[in-house]
């Protein structure tokens, strides 16, 4: 994992977003829409308000690791970069006369589930709610006229697909040590939480959707989608990866294809 690149990237992106200038205008939207953007992107607010304790308790248990190098310096420039995100959607509540948060269900859920299990597990919740933020962003980007919500919406649009390479990189490095059997099961889970996931967003935010013209339903495909292209190019990383250890393997003075295929052959 080209950790250093992500250093750079993160310091950056971060300053970048520090300085980002909003456009100087009072909020003219009807006023149901106005009121359901608020409360939405309150929501989301609070969900990049965390200060990443999890997060780095867990990297401190992989720091050591010759491929994740710097990993731990990545996930502190990552947070501070989600911190900033929090900065620049609270003054986008406040242009919309909104309230923040400081305690919601969802949100609640969010951080209780990064909590249960591992560092992988950790990275997929998180990178759950980055899927889904980009297609959140992408519409606000699209379909919201208020300037300062769009530039707000299209800075943070660029910066999740950003995050969604970085923890792609990340699972690369994690799930290529695991067998095809195990990485069809992670699969098979990463995606049914996603999913879940996109109903409750989709129901939670659902004025929000409306009064953007997006129906539930169009919400829950456009996430799907996202989540297929990420999906698909993980894993032709890793199917191009495999290919390469098996040309190793081969050119391995000594290295026998029948004796392989018997060695990896299930036991019946």
């Amino acid at each position: 994992m080209n950790t250093q690149h992500w250093i750079s990237h993160f310091e950056t992106n971060t300053r970048l977003n520090q300085e980002l200038q909003l456009p100087d205008c009072t909020c003219d939207l009807p006023e149901p829409t106005r009121a359901a953007l608020a409360r939405s992107l309150a929501i989301f607010q609070l969900g990049e308000s965390g200060g990443g304790t999890r997060l780095r308790r867990y990297t401190r248990s992989i720091a050591a690791l010759e491929s994740l190098q710097g990993y731990q310096r990545a996930v502190d420039l990552f947070v501070a970069e989600e911190q900033s995100h929090a900065a620049l959607l609270a003054r986008t509540v406040t242009h919309l006369r909104g309230t923040l948060l400081k305690k919601q269900w969802t949100n609640s859920i969010f951080r209780w589930l990064r909590d249960l299990v591992n560092l992988e597990f950790n990275i997929q919740v998180l990178l759950t709610a980055e899927l889904i933020a980009e297609v959140y962003f992408g519409l606000l980007s699209l379909r919201c006229s208020d300037p300062v919500v769009q530039t707000v919406a299209k800075k943070l649009l660029r910066d999740e697909m950003g995050h969604l390479s970085f923890q792609r990189d990340f699972l690369f490095e994690r799930l290529k040590t695991l067998t095809p059997a195990m990485q069809r099961l992670w699969r098979w889970q990463f995606r049914a939480i996603h999913f879940a996931t996109a109903c409750v967003v989709s129901w939670d935010h659902r004025d929000c959707l409306q009064s953007l013209n997006v129906s539930a339903a169009d919400f829950r495909a456009r996430a799907v989608r996202c989540w297929q292209s990420f999906q698909s190019r993980l894993e032709r990383r890793l199917s191009e990866d495999g290919a390469q250890a098996r040309q190793a393997a081969e050119s391995t003075p000594g290295y026998s294809r029948s004796r392989s295929a018997t060695m990896q052959s299930p036991v019946i």
